[in-house]
């Protein structure tokens, strides 16, 4: 992490960040009760990591990290 980033995340979270963090990983232990919410819990604690400490990181979608898939199980 760059010092840059290290300054940013210092102030987002105090700031508000950390409050956001919690925010989202209450909300994932909620989801988790049922089984029907463990996959929105991960996705919540996924986002809670992201809040927690937002710079220097970098959100890619799968596409970009796995190649390109034209059909299930299939790369192209």
């Amino acid at each position: 992490m760059s010092p840059i980033a290290f300054l940013l995340n210092l102030l987002w979270i105090v700031f508000g960040g950390l409050w956001m963090a919690l925010g989202w990983v209450i909300a994932a232990v909620v989801m988790a009760i049922t089984i029907i919410g463990i996959p929105w819990a991960r996705a919540a604690f996924n986002i809670a990591s992201y809040t927690l400490l937002p710079f220097g990181r970098k959100a890619v979608s799968r596409a970009e990290s796995a190649g390109t898939i034209s059909a299930p199980g299939r790369s192209a």
